[in-house]
């Protein structure tokens, strides 16, 4: 799978990014409406190594990556190593991603926790995730 938004000159656009992801726009959508409602803005910026990302940001403070990848939307939230027992603990995780957070190697002094959404139950999936991203420090 590969980011089709490559070239710097043609911004992604919603009926772009609808037919990118087919039926997986619908969890874009769901993504992008519950980013909206946490007060997260979600703007398009162009990189020179990975073509068009979503960097959803509180304020000045980047909350997570996103970018259409195929037929789905990855979004990857990163935090800092001595949050790793908070966020693996929090309440409505599942045992996978749980341990999936617990196993996750550093990139750095950060560690990812990545979610590949197409549908408003991966959106459902992510929401402790999101919500910890914006209040944890």
């Amino acid at each position: 799978m590969a980011n089709p938004f490559v070239d710097p000159e043609v911004e992604p656009t919603p009926d772009l990014v609808a037919d990118a992801l087919g039926p997986a726009v619908e969890g874009w959508d769901a993504l992008m409406r519950e980013l909206a409602e946490a007060g997260v803005e979600a703007p398009w910026r162009w990189f020179r190594d990975g073509g068009w990302l979503v960097k959803a940001a509180n304020r000045v403070r980047t909350v997570a990556w996103i970018a259409v990848d195929g037929n789905a939307t990855t979004c990857n939230f990163l935090f800092a190593e001595r949050l790793r027992d908070a966020v693996a603990t929090l309440p409505g995780l599942t045992p996978d991603l749980a341990r999936t957070i617990r196993e996750e190697p550093l990139r750095g002094k950060l560690f990812r926790v990545a979610f590949t959404v197409r549908t408003l139950a991966d959106v459902d999936r992510l929401r402790p995730i999101l919500k910890a991203r914006i209040a944890l420090r």
